[in-house]
This record gives structure tokens, C-alpha cells and sequence, in this order.
């Protein structure tokens, strides 16, 4: 076995997670563009912060393989599903939605370039951000399902 030979491999298994990582991704992003306003939303951004979080894996290995990214043209201007938009109602902290919406711009961005090491890092910031909503959300779901219980029992 070559180097060059074990190189292919290594240059083949990382595409895979990258496609795979592509994969949840989109759909993740599927689920909050047919969501209804319902109990779920602070799910599903649980499962697009870990999609982010595979985007991210997947494309620091991609960059550590010397792989670079397929520039997407237009997308500065690309807009999140209508549920995560400003001025939709979103439900959470609104420090949190700005940290999101930044690092929506930062993804917009890294994505019109090559560099799989911006993209991955833009992709880490995605997860923070959303990991960060989500939790707030869950937090405020829960509080208020307790004030109705509470209110219920009274």
C-alpha cells in the first residue's frame, strides 16, 4: 500500500462524513420550514445545533485532509426558514436570537469562500448559538407548562 493509496482512503472516508454531515444538516433545516408554532421548537433546534456540531467535525477533518470547500455564490444573502427569521415571533432571549443571527451572517459568509476551516469554525459558532436558544427555550417552555399547571391545580 501507497501513501498515496492510503491518502485516497483518508480523502474518501472524509467525503462520506461530509455527505452525511451535509445530510442532517438539510435535514435539520427541513424540519423548521415545515414546523408549526408548537412545544417543539426548542427540539428541533437541539437537532440543528448537533447538526451544525457534525458540520463542524466534518469539515475540520475535510480541511486536516487538504480538502477545501465548494464556494456557494449568493449566499450572503441566504435567510434562515421563516421560524428562526427575525420578526417572526421567535420565542427565547433576545441576546441569544442576535448571537444566532450573527452566526447565520458569519455561515452566509464562510460558505461564498473555499476555506473548509472558515466553514467549520462558522458551523461551531452556528452550534453554539443554537444549542445556547435551545436550552433558553426549553427553559421557558418548561416554566410555562408549569404556571399553567399551577394555575390548573389552584
Amino acid at each position: 500500500m501507497s501513501f498515496s493509496d492510503d491518502l485516497d482512503r483518508q480523502r474518501a472516508h472524509v467525503m462520506r462524513a461530509v455527505r452525511q454531515a451535509g445530510s442532517g444538516w438539510a435535514q435539520a433545516m427541513r424540519a423548521h420550514k415545515l414546523a408549526p408554532p408548537d412545544a417543539g421548537f426548542a427540539d428541533r433546534l437541539r437537532v440543528l445545533s448537533d447538526a451544525a456540531a457534525s458540520e463542524q467535525v466534518a469539515w475540520e477533518h475535510a480541511h486536516a485532509a487538504g480538502l477545501l470547500w465548494r464556494p456557494v455564490p449568493g449566499a450572503e444573502g441566504a435567510e434562515p426558514p421563516y421560524e428562526l427569521r427575525p420578526g417572526t415571533g421567535r420565542r427565547g432571549p433576545a441576546e441569544l436570537w442576535s448571537r444566532f443571527d450573527a452566526a447565520v451572517t458569519t455561515l452566509n459568509r464562510a460558505i461564498t469562500g473555499s476555506s473548509a476551516a472558515d466553514v467549520a469554525d462558522a458551523f461551531g459558532e452556528m452550534s453554539e448559538a443554537t444549542a445556547a436558544l435551545a436550552d433558553a427555550v426549553a427553559r421557558e417552555d418548561a416554566a410555562r407548562l408549569n404556571t399553567t399547571r399551577a394555575r390548573g391545580a389552584a
